[in-house]
């Protein structure tokens, strides 16, 4: 059966759906002002939670923990201790050293290449961000940093988050 066999209903010709064109139409209406109803603020979630589909493939990877190591068991002694974390991608590497409230660190390409980020970010859970900048060897520090869930971000790298 063509679409040009079809009977004509009271309100024309049947569509997939059983809906006469009339009634399709009044449902595409409905559905393009439902479509205007979506707030901006609505919107701008969806894409936020859009972009963390791949979340875990953008992450580095976590080469080296200083707290992870056998026998680094939480003490008052061990507390004090300086903590060390390596994070790769591929490309880039991100060394730091957690010393009380500093946190030093050097960001390098895969390949040696020194300078492959400017600028590191410190990311923490209630969205402040800080800026460090990187010297030509790689280098950056951070002081005052409290206690806490952090991330770091320099260039095409970004950590998971640790608690420092």
């Amino acid at each position: 059966m063509s679409p040009d066999d079809r009977t004509p209903g009271p309100d024309g010709l049947d569509g997939p759906d059983g809906l006469a064109d009339d009634a399709l139409l009044a449902e595409l209406g409905r559905a393009v002002a439902e479509e205007a109803a979506v707030t901006d603020g609505r919107r701008e979630a969806a894409r936020a939670a859009f972009t963390w589909r791949t979340v875990d493939a953008e992450l580095a990877d976590l080469l080296h923990d200083s707290a992870l190591e056998a026998g680094a068991v939480r003490s008052a002694g061990v507390l004090d201790a300086v903590r060390t974390l390596s994070y790769g991608n591929g490309d880039v590497v991100l060394e730091l050293e957690v010393d009380g409230d500093t946190v030093l660190g050097q960001v390098v390409g895969a390949g040696g290449d020194v300078v492959v980020a400017t600028v590191v970010l410190l990311r923490r859970a209630d969205g402040a961000e800080t800026a460090a900048g990187v010297d030509p060897s790689g280098f950056f520090r951070f002081d005052d940093v409290a206690a806490g869930p952090a991330r770091f971000v320099a260039g095409t790298l970004t950590t998971p988050w640790v608690v420092l």
